[in-house]
Parts: structure tokens; C-alpha cells; sequence
């Protein structure tokens, strides 16, 4: 019917859904985990003991300063380089999807107003939704038997992060695990496949009109 709600989402966003989803926030048919993260960059290669979380305070509130913040948003993340050389280490499977058009775009949106404070919040962790593979699990598996959801691993992804993914294949609440070419963002990389796994998910759980 026009009220159900299906969401599909990639990276933090699908594990925020979940967890939105578990706390009753938000009461979806179905839920697609798309590539799910819940450990931004810099905690998922440093961890979260309190002398690090100490210092991605330290770097949260240098990144949000007028100068300094700026100068440093510049060189982490507001340039082409930066950009172009993320996408290909580890966001993007094939370097050969990061074009010059590509990256341009994404830039472009790194300059907006206000663009720098979403990244550093992010960097340092704290828009994770959790704070440990246990915690991620439990989002999931409190949806067991209420809520259908699908989850797309990729082939590409980075070592720990693919970890985290792999630790839902066998999990409770978990209606179905497929894996995809493709790293962090397979939905950008290969929409046509993680589309394809979409659309059999809802034939598999719902009544679907080509």
C-alpha cells in the first residue's frame, strides 16, 4: 500500500535504519543493507579507547574552527587529490570508475557551506551508531522475525570493513546475505547490480508488478 515503508541504505545509513528501525523510530516492511558500515574511518583503524577518542575530539574541534579547520579540511579532504586518491585505494573497486568528471563532482560538494562538519564528525566517529560488532549485531538481530532485511556485502571492500559485513552473513535477523562487486559504495559503482539484488529481494518477501 502507499504506507509501507521499504528502505534501502548504504554504508551508515543502513545501520542507522536498522537501529531506527529496533527502537521503533521507524516501521519499514523491509530494510537492504547496502555495503553497512558502523565504524567511521578513523575508529575503525585506530579503535575507540578513551586516550583516541580524546583525540578525535581534539581533531573534531580543529576541523570546525575558521582557520585552522579550513586549512585542514583543504588538505584532507577538500582537494581533487585527496578525492581521487580515497576513491581508488579503498571507496571504488576498479580505479578506472574514478574519472576526472567523477572526482570534479565530488569536490564540487566538499565546497559547499558548512560542507566541512559532516566529514569531521565522520572521520572521528561520531556519527557511528555503535560502538562495537556486538552492538551492530544486536541491531539486527532485535528485527529477527518482524522485519525482512537484506544484506549486500561487496567483494572489494576493506579488509575491516569487509569484516564487519561478513559477520552478518550468518547472523540472526538477517533474511538474506548476497555479496556484489564493488567496495564501500557499490550502489554508485555498480547501481544495475545492487539493483538487480533489490528487486529479488522484493519478489522473494512481496507481491511485485514489472
Amino acid at each position: 500500500t502507499e504506507n509501507d515503508l521499504l528502505v534501502f541504505g548504504g554504508g551508515h545509513a543502513a545501520t542507522i535504519v536498522v537501529r531506527a528501525a529496533k527502537k521503533g523510530l521507524v516501521k519499514p516492511k523491509a530494510i537492504a543493507a547496502v555495503a553497512p558500515t558502523w565504524a567511521g574511518p578513523l575508529p575503525i583503524v585506530f579503535g575507540r579507547d578513551s586516550s583516541m577518542q580524546t583525540r578525535y575530539g581534539l581533531l573534531r574541534g580543529i576541523l570546525r574552527t575558521p582557520g585552522a579547520g579550513w586549512m585542514m579540511y583543504n588538505m584532507l579532504v577538500s582537494n581533487e587529490g585527496a578525492i581521487q586518491s580515497q576513491y581508488k585505494s579503498h571507496v571504488y573497486a576498479n580505479p578506472q570508475n574514478v574519472t576526472p568528471a567523477f572526482v570534479q563532482s565530488r569536490y564540487k560538494l566538499t565546497t559547499e557551506k558548512g560542507s566541512r562538519y559532516v566529514p569531521a564528525a565522520f572521520l572521528t566517529g561520531l556519527l557511528d551508531p555503535v560502538n562495537s560488532r556486538d552492538e551492530f549485531l544486536e541491531l539486527f538481530s532485535g528485527l529477527e522475525g518482524k522485519t525482512p532485511i537484506l544484506v549486500v556485502s561487496t567483494e572489494g571492500s576493506p579488509k575491516r570493513s569487509k569484516a564487519e559485513m561478513e559477520a552478518l552473513r550468518e547472523a540472526r535477523g538477517v533474511s538474506k546475505f548476497v555479496k556484489v562487486a564493488g567496495a564501500l559504495l557499490p550502489h554508485e559503482e555498480y547501481p544495475s547490480m545492487v539493483a538487480e539484488e533489490l528487486y529479488k529481494f522484493l519478489q522473494e518477501n512481496f507481491e511485485v508488478n514489472a
